[in-house]
């Protein structure tokens, strides 16, 4: 396993020191087990920081006029969202504690549920507690199981959550995508295949010889807890992105109601972390392997979560061309940094 980097130089001459010559240093890396580069561009998070921050009046704005048509609002919800087939859902709709599983009126894949989180319309990060995330999870995951069940062929399944419009999200009211699928999405299907590849060259698994790695170097593992790994990776391909590595488990489907607990609550510590700094948009994404259990030997499920640009004007999107076509992007502070400052969120 090679975490491989190098230096680079750009040099301009820059018209605020007197047109002298000015030598920006980049690193690249490149990820240990795809291989994907991301440049890392030290020095820039503070004049990129503005970028995360939201306008208070802009938000305030948004949570007015989209709160009376907001259809998981309570009382809309009953009305007018979608209700299950019988073969997944005989009573219509899933429910644990304050939080709601309904189909997605314009379904993304084969299966699309949409995960209501609570009553409340609109929520600052640092309250979107870990009883709530845990409660959203865990319906999401009875709801693939229910899918799985009556569809064998959706074997490819994912929880997402996309927050402020930056993020993705046509409504601020939370609610997380639970979405299944006969074929793996990509990054899920890069991962697998080179997992496999791992696995058949050193009969180990990458997820635990990274986690031992880490663990070992220390300065990019955060906390752990119970089966639950938290890291930030070596290359980040996205702003402040954190890693949870579930240990021993490939699926969702594998996943008990501990496993859940534990990572929703490490979910709102990273979220809280986002807050602290200013960020009120994310996303996240949990990659599973097949739900069929079939990459029990190689691949660990994870959950992945990234910051995202905040909402005020002018308007910019952290999701450019670089990114958006060729997929490659930078970060704007090395991932040993943030690491040190998120560290205390997920060991206190």
């Amino acid at each position: 396993m090679e975490l491989w980097s190098r230096e680079g130089r750009a040099v301009i001459l820059n018209p605020a020191r007197g047109f002298e010559p000015e030598i920006q240093v980049l690193e690249y890396r490149r990820d240990p087990l795809t291989g994907r580069l991301t440049v890392v561009a030290r020095g820039r998070s503070g004049y990129v920081m503005r970028s995360f921050r939201s306008d208070e009046a802009l938000v305030r704005e948004l949570v007015e006029a989209t709160a009376e048509r907001c259809p998981f609002c309570p009382g809309a919800l009953e009305e007018r969202t979608p209700k299950f087939p019988p073969e997944v859902a005989p009573e219509g709709r899933l429910r644990v504690g304050d939080c709601w599983a309904v189909p997605a009126l314009f379904a993304h894949m084969d299966f699309n549920a949409i995960i209501i989180l609570g009553r409340q319309h609109f929520r600052r990060l640092h309250e979107l507690s870990a009883d709530l995330l845990r409660d959203g999870l865990s319906v999401g995951v009875e709801v693939i199981r229910r899918a799985h069940r009556a569809y064998p062929h959706l074997n490819y399944a994912t929880i997402v959550m996309n927050y402020m419009p930056t993020g993705g999200a046509s409504q601020p009211h939370p609610h997380m995508q639970a979405l299944a699928s006969p074929e793996p999405f990509n990054r899920v299907r890069e991962l697998l295949a080179r997992s496999l590849e791992y696995h058949r060259a050193t009969s180990g698994n990458f997820w635990a010889d990274l986690v031992e790695r880490e663990a070992e170097e220390g300065s990019r593992l955060v906390g752990h807890v119970g089966r639950t790994w938290w890291l930030v990776p070596f290359a980040p391909e996205r702003r402040y992105e954190v890693w949870c590595l579930v240990e021993g488990a490939s699926s969702l489907l594998e996943l008990a109601s501990d496993d859940l607990a534990q990572m929703a609550g490490g979910l709102a510590r990273v979220l809280r972390f986002y807050s602290d700094m200013g960020i009120l948009a994310f996303n996240m994404a949990i990659l599973s392997g097949p739900l069929d259990g079939s990459a029990k030997d190689y691949f660990w499920l994870q959950m992945r979560i990234c910051a995202r640009f905040g909402l005020s004007r002018p308007f910019l999107s952290d999701f450019w061309a670089l990114s958006a076509l060729l997929d490659t992007d930078e970060v704007f502070e090395a991932p040993e940094d943030y690491a040190a400052r998120l560290r205390p969120y997920l060991s206190a």
